[in-house]
């Protein structure tokens, strides 16, 4: 079921990516145009966590509509809505205790959390397409959604190569690398036990702005439970959570 307060989200996200088009139409100044592209991304920031909770349970309900957000999620944050799907929800999700098969495992590329971030996300593609194997509806989803952003990115450099460096390759870089910067935290020097001792469940302003993206040991027990419940489930299974994956 569609939930109201998923409007708001929604429309920051949607007026941020308009935001970052807006440069494409109308010339502006440079001092402008700077202002523009902080507003636009910061607006942009959420839609990775969205985009996020719209690949385990469909934002609107509605296929049209959820179809059309797949492309304003893939406009303001870089991803398409397939990779979270296969490589999140796919891989992730079903693996992460075992980790060997965890596309998003800390370690898979050594230590460091720079590293991980940066190929963990070069590689996320190539993951989904390997997940997708044994999904072939998804696998046609993320082909035919790879091809509108290619098609989209292809279009912005069209109109202005300068412009499309600026509005949509560094803020997607940025949010996409952000996802799995973040991403280590969440699963860093935990015992990995079991579902309650498998995550790090954060506390904080964040949560307020970002979705309660830090509720993540409740969210890894019912991932397709909205994220506005997230903080009453944190609240009613704490006591499970072991003190060292509470920060």
């Amino acid at each position: 079921m569609f939930r109201g307060v998923d409007v708001i989200p929604a429309s920051v996200i949607a007026a941020g990516t308009a935001l970052a088009a807006v440069p494409f139409a109308v010339e502006l100044s440079a001092g402008t145009l700077a202002f523009l592209w902080l507003v636009s991304t910061v607006m942009r920031s959420i839609a990775p966590v969205h985009q996020h909770c719209h690949a385990h349970y469909a934002v609107f309900r509605n296929p049209p509509l959820d179809a059309a957000y797949d492309t304003v999620l893939m406009l303001a944050a870089g991803n398409t809505t397939a990779v979270w799907e296969l490589q999140h929800v796919r891989g992730h999700h079903q693996s992460y205790l075992e980790r060997v098969d965890d596309p998003a495992n800390n370690h898979r590329f050594g230590e460091s959390r720079l590293v991980f971030t940066v190929l963990g996300d070069a590689m996320s593609t190539l993951d989904s397409w390997r997940i997708s194997r044994g999904y072939p509806r998804q696998r046609v989803r993320l082909v035919y959604q790879s091809l509108v952003q290619l098609g989209a990115l292809a279009c912005a450099f069209a109109i202005d190569a300068r412009l499309a460096l600026l509005f949509v390759v560094v803020p997607w870089l940025l949010l996409r690398w952000a996802v799995f910067w973040f991403s280590y935290a969440q699963h860093d020097d935990v015992p990995m036990q079991d579902v309650y001792s498998g995550s790090v469940t954060h506390f904080g302003l964040t949560n307020r702005f970002y979705l309660n993206v830090g509720h993540h040991t409740a969210h890894h027990e019912k991932p397709t439970l909205h994220w506005s419940l997230l903080p009453v489930r944190t609240a009613q299974i704490l006591e499970r959570i072991p003190p060292a994956c509470l920060r």
